[in-house]
């Protein structure tokens, strides 16, 4: 059999997964996020080597490799993160376990060509959410997230698997590029596709398709919440660059999403008083962005896979500093915080700024790219919305810097002296994209 490249980034990090779920009986579980770190980083490294190495099924082209890169990235990260953080102390092998899971999904979410590998790994990203967002540890309300999470993805699946019987029932075939036309040469193709573009819209939360959104931001622990939203939706943003890439006619559905999208996010974000509920429906309004991207052509296709990635690491950055919050916060009680952990409090008020827009922070770029790209394919109405949407954002981000919560008790507050290394890289990685970020846009 020769040996294909483009799977070895998903065979290290499935070969780590497997060795995680075995460490808690052997008794080496505390040693599984190092190991599972370093081998998302060497997946990251596979891909950036070999990403334009064509396989049967997966290709890693440009936004491929981009996306992977990131979500190996990130994925190590986020387990350097949680290795201090109490609830990875329990059956810490398969915590890790379930984490490789989900990148080893999120890999073949932005590099499959294949229909049905596609639905392969969005089951095994969506799978290992049921249990870490009711981790052993967690409070009531986790469960409960977990359970609406359940009930949403368990909707998105079905609704992908009827959108690839409808699709093979028009052309017979199962490629995303099939031999003879696109996906939506016939009337089953195109029902079809809008199937895959309402299962994947359930995924990252599009409105309409946003229901219980804010309920699980507001349930799951914070920990875990780094993976959905810097890993999770990032990587159901590259499979639908790849499906809008290869349908065209799907502008105009996904035109109509984005703008809900941006309208809805943004009123209910202003309306949450919540700070992850806040965070909850933003990302309506965030996925409204992203949609605007790939509404715009093929110039929206470069902006979006940058939107995906900007987006990933301003979540990670976010979730990171929400961690060392007590779970019920209402709002940042950011004097306790920036007294007890003050660099994770910078990156935390860094990231903020960035998902509102701020200038010259790597968000406003990334939407600035977006709005270049909806004006050069004439989408004016599109981009006009999208700047309003951006600036109303202001009202909500910046209320949660300006309206700290007094924390009658700081010691509440989770202190790690390693997490100060952490954010400190975050802070250097965001600066690093902020100076090279500009002249994507130019």
């Amino acid at each position: 059999m020769a040996y294909n490249p483009t799977l070895l980034p998903l065979l290290i990090v499935g070969a780590a997964a497997l060795l995680a779920f075995l460490a808690d009986a052997l008794g080496l579980g505390r040693f599984m996020p190092w190991l599972g770190g370093l081998s998302s980083i060497a997946a990251g490294a596979s891909i950036f080597v070999d990403h334009m190495a064509l396989g049967a099924d997966l290709y890693w082209d440009l936004s491929a490799s981009l996306l992977g890169i990131y979500l190996s990235l990130a994925m190590a990260a986020g387990l350097f993160f949680i290795a201090f953080h109490p609830l990875s102390r329990k059956m810490t092998g398969s915590l890790v376990g379930l984490l490789l899971t989900l990148l080893v999904g999120s890999l073949i979410l932005v590099s499959a060509q294949n229909l049905l590998l596609l639905f392969i790994g969005l089951e095994l990203q969506v799978l290992p959410f049921f249990a870490l967002l009711a981790w052993p540890g967690s409070g009531r309300a986790a469960l409960e997230s977990a359970f609406k999470y359940a009930l949403l993805a368990g909707l998105a699946s079905a609704q992908f698997a009827i959108g690839i019987a409808l699709i093979y029932l028009g052309d017979g075939s199962l490629a995303v590029i099939p031999p003879l036309g696109d996906m939506s040469a016939n009337v089953f193709g195109l029902m079809g596709v809008l199937a895959l573009l309402v299962a994947l819209s359930f995924e990252i939360a599009a409105a309409p398709f946003h229901a219980w959104v804010a309920d699980i931001y507001q349930g799951a622990p914070a920990p875990f919440l780094i993976f959905l939203g810097g890993v999770g939706k990032v990587a159901i943003m590259g499979a639908l660059i790849t499906l809008a890439a290869a349908t065209p006619k799907l502008e105009i559905p996904i035109a109509i999403i984005a703008a809900s999208s941006i309208v809805v996010g943004n009123v209910l974000a202003y309306r949450a008083g919540h700070i992850r509920r806040m965070l909850g429906y933003s990302a309506i309004a965030h996925a409204g962005y992203f949609l605007a991207a790939l509404a715009a052509g093929p110039l929206g296709i470069i902006a979006a896979a940058i939107y995906a990635l900007v987006y990933g690491l301003m979540n990670v950055g976010t979730f990171m500093g929400l961690s060392a919050l007590p779970e019920n916060s209402i709002a940042i009680p950011w004097a306790a915080l920036r007294e007890r952990q003050p660099v994770l409090a910078g990156l935390l008020g860094l990231t903020l700024l960035a998902l509102a827009g701020m200038p010259p922070s790597i968000g406003f770029f990334a939407k600035l790219l977006v709005i270049i790209a909806d004006v050069h394919d004439q989408a004016y109405w599109l981009a006009i919305l999208l700047a309003l949407g951006s600036a109303f954002s202001f009202a909500y981000y910046l209320s949660a810097l300006w309206k700290p919560a007094v924390l009658s008790n700081p010691e509440r507050l989770l202190y790690r002296r390693s997490w100060e290394s952490f954010a400190a890289l975050g802070i250097v990685i965001l600066l690093f994209a902020w100076l090279l970020l500009p002249y994507g846009v130019s």
